[in-house]
């Protein structure tokens, strides 16, 4: 699909709109997070597995829930069951579970590089103490702390690259049933065009996580539902499909 340009002002409506949506059902939308966190915290308990269950499953439930976001846009009720729509919609679970498979490689490159780096360092520091060659602590201590600088900087484009990836590839799979790919490579592009409303949309986010966070972290109750709604709006707004061209036909 094509992704159209939003204004960089376009950020704080899509979280308006985010409010809008959840006040219409702001019982339902706590039960939904209440259960998806509770799923979440079953899954950590599992070592290891319950780790790569979670990213797997992730996007499968996430789907749901903008399928929920959706259908209130959509002038019908919110229903507790729409969180697990991704299960139920077989064809679309599959491209869902791939979109975990492709941020689990994401986030396992990352890990590779981050261990390659430790590796490379120790193996340096092996081969510079056999070479007997007089190396000051300052030089010692400048050639890592730029190397660190360099890791820091992958990882964060690493990441950076893995959220452009799932934040719009997750609605193009389970609301207009694209496939993971195609979805992950439209997301990357779309975000990269809107990137100075998604700059907004997530400096005001962070704001209002740091305030969510003052009352014991019970603002998260509204903020996540309300965040995830937003992400709806931003995805209908960004994908939009173009208004039919009306020609007026001269009698």
């Amino acid at each position: 699909m094509t992704a159209m340009r939003a204004d960089a002002g376009r950020g704080w409506s899509w979280i308006v709109e985010g409010w809008r949506l959840f006040v219409k059902a702001p019982g339902g939308w706590i039960v939904i997070l209440l259960i998806y966190f509770g799923i979440n915290f079953v899954l950590s308990l599992i070592p290891l597995i319950g780790g790569l269950a979670y990213l797997l499953l992730s996007p499968v439930l996430t789907g749901g829930v903008l399928y929920g976001a959706d259908t209130q846009a959509r002038g019908k009720a919110l229903d507790i069951s729409h969180l697990f729509r991704g299960f139920r919609d077989q064809e679309r679970m599959g491209p869902l579970v791939m979109l975990g498979l492709i941020s689990l490689a994401g986030y396992a490159l990352m890990v590779l590089i981050a261990v390659g780096f430790v590796g490379g360092g120790l193996a340096t520091g092996i081969v510079m103490d056999n070479a007997g060659q007089d190396f000051s602590p300052e030089m010692i201590e400048g050639l890592f702390g730029a190397g660190f600088m360099v890791l820091v900087l992958v990882e964060l484009t690493i990441w950076a690259v893995i959220l452009m990836a799932m934040f719009y590839a997750i609605p193009l799979v389970m609301l207009d049933r694209q496939d993971a790919w195609t979805a992950v490579q439209d997301s990357i592009a779309a975000c990269w065009i809107n990137m100075w409303p998604l700059l907004v949309f997530g400096l005001i986010g962070l704001v209002l996580a740091v305030i969510a966070a003052i009352p014991f972290g019970l603002g998260f109750l509204m903020l996540w539902p309300v965040m995830s709604c937003a992400v709806y709006a931003s995805y209908r707004e960004v994908f939009a499909e173009p208004a039919p061209t009306r020609v007026t036909l001269r009698k």
